[in-house]
């Protein structure tokens, strides 16, 4: 396949749980880029912690942060942003409030949140932003928010989060599931798969010439859009049945089997 462009998920496609690229995962990016094949990022993480990941890979081309809500070129400058409207928060914090659960609201790379259940480290590797504790997010936003997560306690609890969640969207904007433990309410239309669509447009790469890599539900899109769309061996089942492609799970080095077999080798599925 003569692909130009990889799109690759962070959380659980180039990185586990010790959040860290591996040296094979670095080579093999680069090796791919010295082959005259761009790569990026597509993470639900925001911009501030992608960019490092980024400069460990050499990346240059623009990066999609908070699931596709917003596009940054690699020098730092806003490409384009869709808000979620704090109209919809009202009843997210009161559906919060009754189960028990801790809602973070995302606004101009910082996280609002009215209480804290976990450790200061959880936050650091999960988040990667500075917290701001308030009585009342909905007064202390500066506008409206990039999205909110809501974060289940434990992983048996997120199946039903999700189902109750979509439930009190009702359509009106999108939720999706980025890890066992979260669900995230975004924009309508948000998703990394649009957001790649328009990046490879701006790169002037047709969807043919694009390979995406993901493992979650918030890689679904992504995956179903792409020229060839790969899903780790640890991906959900629903990503896997979109895919092209399933590579071995990230912690067998997938994207680095991948990127050799399709980008760097021309290899079909």
């Amino acid at each position: 396949m003569n692909i130009k462009l990889i799109i690759c998920d962070l959380d659980g496609t180039l990185i586990g749980d010790d959040f860290a690229l591996s040296p094979r995962v670095r080579e093999t990016v680069a090796r791919a880029q010295a082959a005259g094949i761009r790569g990026t990022l597509a993470s639900g993480r925001g911009y501030p912690p992608m960019r490092g990941f980024a400069r460990q890979l050499g990346i240059d081309a623009p990066l999609i942060a908070y699931q596709g809500a917003q596009t940054w070129s690699a020098e730092g400058v806003l490409l384009d942003e869709t808000l979620l409207s704090r109209d919809y928060l009202p009843e997210a914090i009161e559906y919060c409030a009754e189960n028990g659960l801790e809602l973070a609201v995302y606004a101009q790379d910082r996280i609002y949140q009215s209480s804290q259940l976990y450790d200061d480290a959880y936050y650091a590797v999960w988040f990667g932003l500075p917290q701001v504790y308030v009585e009342d997010v909905i007064v202390a936003l500066p506008g409206d928010p990039i999205k909110y997560i809501a974060i289940a306690p434990d992983r048996a609890s997120g199946d039903r989060i999700e189902r109750e969640v979509r439930a009190l969207a009702g359509g009106r904007y999108q939720v999706m599931r980025s890890h066992a433990w979260f669900v995230e309410g975004l924009a309508a239309g948000v998703s990394k798969g649009a957001a790649a669509a328009r990046l490879a447009a701006r790169l002037g790469v047709p969807r043919e010439q694009v390979m995406a890599l993901g493992d979650g539900g918030n890689d679904l899109a992504l995956v179903e859009w792409a020229g060839l769309g790969v899903a780790m061996g640890n991906a959900a089942p629903a990503v896997k049945a979109a895919a092209a492609v399933i590579a071995p799970p990230q912690a067998e080095e997938g994207a680095v089997w991948a990127i050799e077999r399709y980008a760097l080798n021309g290899g079909r599925p």
